[in-house]
């Protein structure tokens, strides 16, 4: 039986990957689902002929390589046709995730991915990790990791759950505000997350 399985989460520039490498530095394995995505859009053929079929030849580059810009700015020009690519890629990265958690023997393992309460995923979970930042700071970080604008940074914001929505339906939080220390609270969580049997580093 594999371990329990925990999503992270958390609104754009939260820092959600910023705490799951801490929980990698105890141990803990963690799948990245948007890092998967861009994977697996690659290498997976049922995913490739699927998005070819929705989205054109243009798709793909004459070497192979996704189109990633091109489609990016297709799928983003409407709601109906990011759901059409969604509902390709996500199953995908379900059934890329399931097999990756068999083969995993640490006392439990975390799935990270931005849109987990927004797609009705909590059930699939031990439990959901929500990642939380004031909304300035989100804005600060996005602006000058991704070079975008704030204008850019909120279009972006508003395909997901307001803050206050996803904090009411955690199970735990994480304060990445930049004022809190953040590796005690991770600390202080894997501790609950172990099972009993397990001893705490």
């Amino acid at each position: 039986m594999p371990p329990a399985h925990y999503a992270v989460t958390g609104n754009i520039g939260s820092g959600k990957s910023t705490v799951c490498r801490e929980f990698e530095r105890l141990g803990i394995p963690v799948y990245y689902a948007d890092a998967a995505a861009k994977r697996l859009m690659l290498e997976d053929p049922a995913l490739r002929q699927g998005l070819i079929a929705a989205f054109g030849a243009a798709t793909y580059l004459a070497d192979g390589t996704l189109n990633r810009s091109w489609l990016a700015q297709r799928a983003f020009a409407d709601d109906a046709t990011l759901a059409r690519l969604n509902a390709l890629v996500h199953p995908a990265v379900h059934r890329d995730a399931a097999r990756w958690r068999e083969e995993q023997t640490a006392a439990y393992t975390l799935y990270e991915a931005a849109i987990v309460l927004e797609l009705g995923r909590q059930q699939d979970f031990a439990g959901v990790i929500v990642v939380t930042a004031p909304a300035a700071t989100r804005r600060a970080r996005v602006m000058a990791r991704d070079g975008v604008s704030a204008e850019a940074f909120a279009a972006r914001a508003a395909r997901q759950w307001p803050e206050e929505q996803k904090i009411a339906a955690a199970d735990f939080l994480i304060n990445n505000d930049g004022y809190q220390l953040l590796f005690p609270q991770i600390l202080w969580l894997h501790r609950q997350l172990l099972p009993a049997s397990a001893s705490t580093p």
